[in-house]
């Protein structure tokens, strides 16, 4: 009687630590920096790889995606009731670190495309595929970032 008192005891203890496990992330960027109306076009957000998202300004970077695509990442950050910036970044992650399709897009930038799944976190169940957009220019700076379009040229 005593032996299976501690079994049970000794499994009570275990259970939670195999059965808790983590699960690896496909991407871990740092958390993106904060762009205050007076912070430098140039601080880095965060980066992927060798390509680095900027603050930047109205044509490219975070300023830009924010100005010009917040609303379109906030309608999909809804369907996991997360931050807009968390599915752009798994947008920007995923472009970077496994593409569908790349492609020049002229004027020295290059098009990234990858899909996306997004999914209701209580059933589990897969609500919605995107396919957004990432474009970066040759020297790595993302442009902008939107969920959907297609890059020129992709077929």
């Amino acid at each position: 009687m005593k032996i299976r008192a501690f079994v049970m005891a000794a499994a009570a203890l275990v259970a939670p630590m195999v059965l808790s496990a983590p699960a690896p992330m496909a991407h871990a960027s740092s958390p993106w920096g904060a762009c205050g109306t007076r912070t430098d076009e140039s601080k880095v957000v965060t980066t992927y790889g060798e390509w680095k998202l900027l603050c930047g300004n109205k044509n490219y970077g975070y300023r830009h995606i924010q100005d010009r695509h917040q609303a379109e990442w906030e309608g999909l950050a809804d369907i996991e009731g997360r931050n807009w910036r968390d599915i752009a970044d798994m947008a920007i992650a995923k472009a970077h670190d496994a593409p569908d399709w790349h492609g020049p897009q002229g004027s020295g930038k290059y098009c990234y495309t990858g899909q996306i799944y997004l999914v209701n976190h209580v059933t589990g169940a897969i609500v919605k595929t995107v396919q957004p957009t990432v474009i970066v220019a040759e020297n790595g700076q993302v442009v902008t970032a939107f969920p959907g379009g297609a890059c020129r040229g992709q077929v």
